[in-house]
């Protein structure tokens, strides 16, 4: 994101509802929300307008009593907090009201004022009025000028809260002229099961560490959000947390972390589909694996396989075996011909020819098809051996296109009560096979001619 953008910090201790104010400001559920400590473990960031005053949010993961031990994590942690802090421009230090300031939050006021950073006090959950009063006149005595009260859940306060924002930030809203189009913005979103390489891979494409990583699962809760301009192009990138069997899933938190995943995917373009290389010695595919690239497909959206950790296996960057291809093909007969990929994230190879097939498969899922050619083929078609059968109980009249992303096509049929499936797939392969469309999802809609 450009540098010059005014940026805003949710800071706090864990477990004060950082979390909850964000998806307030944002008008989203992007934060997943819990009642326990570190929850949040990345920072997320979003775009957003406050007053017609653009900033960008950012909700970070809680400041000291985590409930982790693991000494790798919280030393990422702390790293990542303290980038946060020197880069922003306001902080929205959250408090607790209902159960008023403990001996962290006045630790963390002492760090907020060393870093001469403009802070504004946010009382949460004030809207539980037992100790309210008490907590206002403590927060006050932290020696920051603003103190308001909210209630992040509820809405109280929040206005006043944005006008506050607002009035330290010079205005920088849009000004383009009136019709001009949007940017356009490609969203990848990248998937894959637990410890598979999908936050190194992000940091790898953004060239500094943005995700905390670690070699065990897990790690990444939330799905993050990047953007980054790739020969010319906007690209939105979406980490997600890994997703597991659901027959395997029994925390209620890691539970929320797989929906937030498979919500993300399908607000996405293209999915980029990561796969430990390492896995593949027994030939074949995990079913995880191919169910996950099911559902991406059945979802109506362009799918890459990325098999990372190549550098840790006999096999080349720039060759993928035929049994992969067996493999997948055999699986999922909605696609003859998904792109693969063999590349190690950690050693940068092969991460520019990934994003080179997310752009190439984009803009495949924008093609146009003349209705003249379209019905050119239309043609050709019913004069198969298949529809001239005397079982056929429909004609096949016109065909148009009538939308991309995925490219959607309709058919106007005699008889719609006479189409059977075994007629759909035979209809979809072959024009799949003519217009060499069959790497990309696509939408071919039967209707009877009125």
């Amino acid at each position: 994101m450009p540098s010059d953008e005014y940026r805003v910090l949710i800071a706090g201790r864990t477990n004060v509802g950082k979390s909850t104010l964000f998806n307030r400001l944002t008008g989203t559920r992007d934060a997943i929300t819990f009642d326990r400590c570190g929850v949040t473990r990345d920072a997320k960031s979003k775009e957003i307008m406050i007053n017609e005053k653009k900033l960008i949010l950012t909700d970070s993961p809680g400041m000291f009593d985590y409930e982790e031990s693991d000494s790798f994590l919280l030393d990422g942690i702390s790293r990542k907090i303290n980038e946060l802090l020197a880069s922003t421009d306001l902080i929205l230090f959250v408090l607790d009201g209902s159960t008023g300031l403990t001996a962290y939050d006045k630790e963390i006021a002492r760090i907020l004022r060393k870093c001469g950073k403009s802070v504004i006090v946010v009382i949460n959950k004030s809207d539980k009025k037992k100790r309210i009063e008490q907590v206002y006149f403590e927060a006050l005595e932290l020696g920051f000028e603003d103190v308001l009260r909210i209630s992040a859940e509820h809405g109280n306060g929040i206005d006043a809260l944005c006008q506050n924002i607002s009035d330290r930030i010079p205005y920088n809203g849009p000004e383009t002229e009136a019709g001009a189009a949007p940017e356009e913005v490609i969203k990848i979103t990248i998937i894959g099961r637990p410890n598979v390489g999908k936050s190194t891979l992000i940091n790898q494409i953004l060239g500094e560490d943005r995700q905390l990583v670690a070699d065990f699962a897990g790690l990444t809760r939330e799905s993050a959000e990047f953007e980054i301009l790739f020969q010319g192009k906007s690209i939105r990138l979406l980490d997600t947390a890994g997703i597991r069997r659901r027959n395997r899933v029994q925390d209620i938190l890691e539970k929320k972390s797989v929906q937030n995943s498979r919500k993300s995917y399908k607000n996405s373009d293209t999915v980029i589909l990561m796969i430990d290389a390492t896995t593949l010695e027994s030939g074949r595919l995990d079913r995880q694996d191919l169910a996950l690239a099911a559902d991406v497909i059945k979802e109506g959206k362009a799918l890459i396989v990325a098999f990372n950790k190549v550098d840790r296996t006999p096999y080349a960057v720039g060759e993928v075996p035929l049994f992969l291809k067996r493999n997948f093909k055999h699986s999922l007969s909605q696609l003859k011909n998904i792109s693969f990929l063999f590349i190690s994230a950690l050693n940068h190879e092969n991460i520019n020819t990934l994003l080179q097939a997310v752009l190439t498969i984009y803009e495949k899922q924008k093609i146009r098809i003349k209705t003249s050619a379209l019905n050119r083929w239309l043609a050709d078609i019913k004069q198969s051996e298949m529809l001239q059968s005397a079982s056929v109980k429909f004609k096949l009249k016109y065909m148009t296109q009538v939308g991309i992303l995925p490219p959607t096509f309709l058919i106007f049929i005699s008889n719609e009560n006479g189409l059977r499936e075994d007629h759909k797939r035979f209809i979809s392969n072959g024009f799949r096979k003519y217009f060499e469309l069959d790497d990309i999802p696509l939408h071919i809609v039967f209707r009877a001619e009125r």
